[in-house]
């Protein structure tokens, strides 16, 4: 009999489309990212994102490697350091794309070509970001196919609706094609040593009661993050414009 369940009760069986669909989508952004760094006529600026998210998808498969050595450590304090270990792989991807930027001698791909500055920019939205998700995945235990697909959908929130409302370009109808298709997939390794390895961490412990309200609401929830992360933007690059105006 399995724990939680009634005699003669059979666990409900998780829908394979998930995985099925995160598998193909990951496929077409290992050729996209091929494309991106390797077809003829590749802008440096292409060939730096094309690395840096090969990069950041391969220490994601480093930890998983190595899950055995470090998971049991961090299992003491799960929750805890579920939110540390997730915003500490923020810090290091960051840091990577601002390292191959460099190695590439390029601009305009990491938040800022200064990592403190990067940091500053960054690091308050992967931490409420974090703390967000986890607590989501201790009542809810999304599938690791949904954890990584949900971490595609926070940077397009990120990166897409914040970055695009200051870069100028906040929706236009290419963007509109672009994130299902292309962004949505590419995002997924970037992110995915923020969500899935603190989510390996909360399967050590028993889950909480789960919510009776939707799923989709607690799998959106950490969006709800981008509101304050955009009144912390503005009022950092107010104080930096008025400091450089001194």
């Amino acid at each position: 009999m399995t724990v939680g369940l009634s005699a003669g009760q059979v666990p409900d069986k998780p829908s394979p489309w998930p995985r099925r669909i995160l598998r193909l989508g990951l496929i077409w952004a290992a050729i996209l990212v091929v494309l991106m760094g390797a077809q003829r006529g590749a802008s440096p600026e292409d060939r730096t994102t094309a690395l840096s998210i090969a990069l950041s998808g391969l220490y994601t498969v480093l930890l998983y490697r190595t899950r055995r050595r470090w998971l049991p450590r961090l299992a003491s304090h799960p929750l805890r350091n579920a939110m540390i270990l997730g915003s500490v792989n923020a810090a290091i991807i960051e840091t990577v794309f601002l390292v191959v930027e460099k190695l590439m001698g390029v601009q305009g791909v990491a938040a800022s070509p200064n990592l403190i500055v990067d940091l500053l920019l960054t690091m308050p939205w992967y931490i409420g970001m974090v703390i967000l998700f986890v607590k989501v995945q201790h009542r809810r235990r999304f599938a690791p196919s949904i954890v990584l697909l949900l971490g595609g959908v926070y940077e397009i929130g990120a990166d897409g609706l914040v970055g695009g409302g200051f870069s100028g370009e906040l929706i236009t109808p290419a963007a509109l094609v672009l994130f299902p298709l292309v962004f949505l997939w590419l995002f997924i390794p970037v992110y995915s040593s923020m969500v899935l390895p603190p989510a390996w961490l909360v399967e050590t412990i028993p889950p909480a009661p789960t919510p009776s309200t939707p799923a989709w609401r607690d799998a959106v929830r950490p969006l709800l993050w981008l509101a304050p992360f955009v009144v912390y933007l503005v009022l950092f690059l107010v104080v930096a414009g008025a400091m450089s105006a001194i």
